[in-house]
């Protein structure tokens, strides 16, 4: 399986800077709505985000861990920024 990555960018209103990647097998809007409901899963709502950026960047073959969760909740995200504790 061949996968989509996405490469999502977000700054809060309290600015802090979030960096993730998004992979999916579907298109662009998809991936938009996935990074949402991720930001949500993150108690981030819209209203608390003042620039967001999600872009197809390239596609890659998934890992049997990517195509899982891919086959069972249509994506898989990747932190990169922004995510430590």
């Amino acid at each position: 399986m061949f996968v989509k990555v996405f490469d999502t960018h977000v700054r809060t209103k309290d600015g802090r800077y979030l960096h993730f990647d998004v992979l999916t097998d579907r298109e662009a809007e998809a991936a938009k709505a996935y990074a949402r409901q991720f930001l949500m899963d993150n108690g981030l709502q819209d209203e608390d985000i003042s620039q967001s950026q999600c872009l197809f960047c390239h596609s890659e073959p998934a890992n049997p861990q990517v195509a899982k969760a891919i086959a069972e909740d249509g994506y898989f995200i990747i932190t990169l920024q922004g995510f430590e504790e």
